[in-house]
């Protein structure tokens, strides 16, 4: 579909529905954008869209659909929405702005999306591309809109985008020229069921040729069917051997190498990978690097260059040799499950609880953590479930904090010379604190404060 002289109804005036206004008005469309709250709350937006021909209808449910020959459907707006409904029943097309932005872009792109890790393996994919010689624009869910950056693409760059299930639910078009995907662990149950997930997360390769390419983590087993049912080139990443024939990326012994059917050659060393629990992500980034043809040493070079992100199994202190990591970024159990894999054989002090919002299932958290935790502090509205669920498989070494700051009190006093006090809520923020962000340097900044204490030799007190 072309833009010019289109008539497009923007639902949501959140930053992905600004960008999709912009986009649209600035190729000649008719733009209407509509969202249930008022002038007063979307301001700041609508004072940088008012150069733009754009009409609105704010304060009140959305007009009805026809006359419009595009809806574009922001993230969370929901799907039911009778206005969505009626326009799929009238045959009006109904698009994601990552669907509108891929329709008009005129470079390769490469897609993320998965359950965790994406935003960490789009940022490695995208200092790879650009360590190439690349231009390159990493988008979509980890931050600016991949309409947004449209314009100052050029056909010979690439785009790094990384793809949510709510935005891969209206894409009918998009095939990335690769896709990656992470893993598949059952996340936001509040609004799908585990089948409807999955099915979204795989439009990421339903439109895929034997042009296209897919690095898929094969220790999942959910992503292996969706990635060999999809056409072109299959790159697998595991954090184990890969069986012999197959091509892909992996950890063998204190190396990582890449194979194919014939051959296997080294990229790295293992002890290069400095930050734990990001080697998935890593691998992923060097699958990406081989199907684009990346030298060897620039790919390794971006590897051991990675010194890990804020907020994801982030170092903070060590205090009485005790180590203190903040992982607020988790917000789900899964994310949880795959921190304390970062410290094989390290027992932790554990703070985890949040928001209780998703339906996330505690049950595989806590059969997880059999064996790997001194101690269990939990905290915020899921704190309670995951106690309880503790008691019921006799787990006993665990205490409710009311607070941050009394959460990591109690981790300062049972931690022992050694040990780890991972910060890894498993869960939203929004119960205690405005987002990850704020919740993780506040975690920081209590750990530290304790640790500046005159006392503070009582942080690792048996």
């Amino acid at each position: 579909m072309f833009l010019n002289h289109a008539r497009i109804l923007i639902i949501g005036l959140g930053i992905s529905g600004e960008a999709a206004a912009a986009l649209c008005a600035a190729r000649g469309s008719a733009v209407t954008v509509t969202d249930t709250r008022g002038t007063d709350q979307l301001r700041p937006a609508l004072e940088r869209l008012a150069d733009l021909p754009i009409s609105y209808h704010l304060g009140a449910e959305p007009p009805p659909c026809g006359g419009f020959t595009l809806i574009i459907r922001s993230p969370g707006i929901p799907r039911d929405l009778p206005v969505l409904t009626a326009a799929r029943r009238d045959g009006i097309p109904v698009w994601s702005e990552i669907e509108l932005a891929s329709a008009v872009c005129p470079c390769p792109s490469i897609a993320i999306t998965g359950t965790n890790g994406k935003s960490t393996t789009t940022i490695l994919v995208g200092q790879l591309m650009r360590a190439a010689g690349r231009s390159t624009h990493v988008v979509g869910n980890i931050g600016a809109p991949f309409a947004s950056a449209v314009a100052a693409i050029d056909a010979g760059d690439v785009a790094v985008v990384e793809v949510s299930s709510a935005q891969l639910e209206d894409c009918h078009a998009f095939a990335p020229t690769t896709a990656v995907l992470t893993n598949l662990r059952p996340e936001h149950m509040d609004h799908y069921v585990w089948q409807d997930y999955v099915a979204a997360k795989a439009r990421i390769v339903r439109n895929h040729t034997p042009d296209h390419s897919t690095v898929v983590n094969y220790d999942d087993e959910v992503c292996r069917t969706i990635a060999e049912q999809a056409p072109g080139r299959l790159m697998y990443i595991s954090l184990q051997e890969l069986p012999a024939g197959l091509e892909g990326v992996c950890v063998a012994g204190d190396q990582v190498v890449a194979q194919d059917a014939q051959t296997r050659s080294v990229i790295c060393a293992r002890r290069e990978l400095k930050v734990p629990g990001a080697t998935a992500n890593l691998l992923a980034m060097m699958a990406v690097g081989v199907l684009w043809k990346v030298p060897v040493a620039v790919i390794g070079g971006v590897a051991a260059g990675y010194a890990g992100r804020e907020h994801v199994i982030e170092p903070v202190i060590t205090a009485q040799a005790v180590d203190y990591y903040n992982d607020s970024k988790a917000t789900n159990p899964w994310s949880t499950l795959h921190a304390l894999d970062a410290f094989p054989g390290r027992p932790v002090v554990l703070i985890t609880g949040g928001k209780d919002d998703k339906r996330a299932e505690v049950a595989p958290l806590v059969a997880g953590l059999a064996g790997r935790v001194r101690h269990v502090i939990t905290m915020g509205q899921s704190g309670p479930r995951i106690t309880a669920a503790l008691y019921a498989r006799g787990f006993t070494a665990v205490t409710q904090a009311a607070a941050l700051a009394e959460a990591v009190a109690l981790a300062a006093a049972v931690a022992h010379a050694g040990d780890v006090v991972l910060f890894s809520p498993g869960a939203n923020s929004k119960d205690m604190f405005t987002d990850h962000r704020t919740r993780g340097e506040l975690f920081k900044q209590h750990v530290r404060q304790l640790a500046a204490q005159p006392g503070g030799a009582q942080m690792s007190a048996r």
